[in-house]
């Protein structure tokens, strides 16, 4: 699983530039549009925040927990609804600005919880955390499942009879440089992700995205995570992405390059790191500058999953 160290290389030196592109409780998750374009950014953030509440069945008063809070957007969403709100991140700015928000957040890893840390809760929501739980190390050694199934079971643990389960995440794409071919090994990973693979190849922009998001591997697709999901959960719908993402993501490109007071100041604290952090911080960078997490789902490298369940 991404580390603490991981997620904040990640996300932290983000959290000043991220509020003056996406305004508070900034949403770094993939919108809504449900096939409607024409809708802002911060509309379809909006709706999918409806969208969620509506699936899982909130109703006010609902304890939710949510397991990778990011910036607070799905936990000010439950409040605003009257419902009360948990959340766990790995990211410490994350976690002292949605404390700053008035949200209650924990810097937690999932893993050190069990069912008793919080008590139950009515349902249980994931946005864009699934993807960072298991590390290309542990897929290496054959623990992805296994990992995934550790999540599953708490969710089902934190949840009573009828609790419902909300999961976004990437996921692997249709279209991949190693095929239909179903493991890796270690030197096959660095091969088909590699920053000295040809520019503009499949390999060369997965490497982008390798050293955005270190410490993270993600699910093989939607199949996969319904069987392991299986013993805990019943698969009630899923909603396909990938399209949204790229909607999502041609917005954030549009916002990070619009002219706006405060963020200039915000980018140059990007230098230090860029000068003094080494090659594996250039490469994040350059991963920005490229558009690569944006190129991943429209060559279908990358794949979306939206997904709901209830606990029997």
């Amino acid at each position: 699983m991404a580390n603490l160290q991981d997620i904040a290389f990640t996300y932290d030196d983000l959290d000043e530039l991220w509020p003056l592109i996406l305004g508070d409780y900034a949403d770094a998750t993939a919108a809504y549009y449900n096939g409607d374009y024409s809708k802002s950014l911060q509309a379809a953030q909006k709706d999918k925040h409806r969208w969620v509440l509506e699936g899982i069945g909130f109703q006010p008063k609902y304890k939710v927990i949510d397991i990778g809070c990011g910036w607070g957007p799905m936990l000010k969403a439950i409040r605003d609804n009257g419902g009360e709100g948990v959340g766990l991140t790995l990211s410490p700015k994350q976690a002292e600005t949605c404390k700053r928000y008035g949200l209650t957040v924990y810097l937690l890893d999932w893993k050190a919880i069990d069912p008793h840390s919080f008590g139950q809760f009515d349902a249980v929501v994931s946005l864009g955390a699934f993807e960072h739980f298991c590390s290309i190390e542990e897929y290496v050694r054959g623990e992805q499942e296994r990992i995934y199934d550790d999540f599953f079971r708490l969710c089902s643990d934190l949840l009573p009879s009828g609790g419902m389960l909300y999961l976004q995440t990437m996921t692997w794409g249709a279209y991949l440089p190693w095929g239909d071919q179903k493991h890796l090994t270690a030197e096959e990973v660095e091969r088909y992700s590699s920053l000295s693979a040809p520019k503009n190849s499949d390999e060369r922009i997965l490497g982008y995205v390798k050293a955005f998001f270190p410490g993270s591997w993600l699910p093989a697709n939607k199949e996969q995570i319904v069987q392991v999901t299986a013993p805990y959960f019943d698969f009630l719908k899923s909603s396909d992405g990938r399209l949204d993402y790229i909607q999502t993501l041609t917005e954030w490109e549009k916002a990070w390059y619009a002219p706006q007071p405060g963020k200039m100041r915000a980018r140059l604290k990007f230098w230090p790191s860029y000068i003094f952090g080494g090659k594996a911080y250039r490469a994040k960078m350059k991963c920005i500058r490229e558009n690569a997490l944006r190129e991943v789902f429209i060559r279908n490298l990358f794949g979306h999953q939206r997904m709901f369940f209830k606990k029997p």
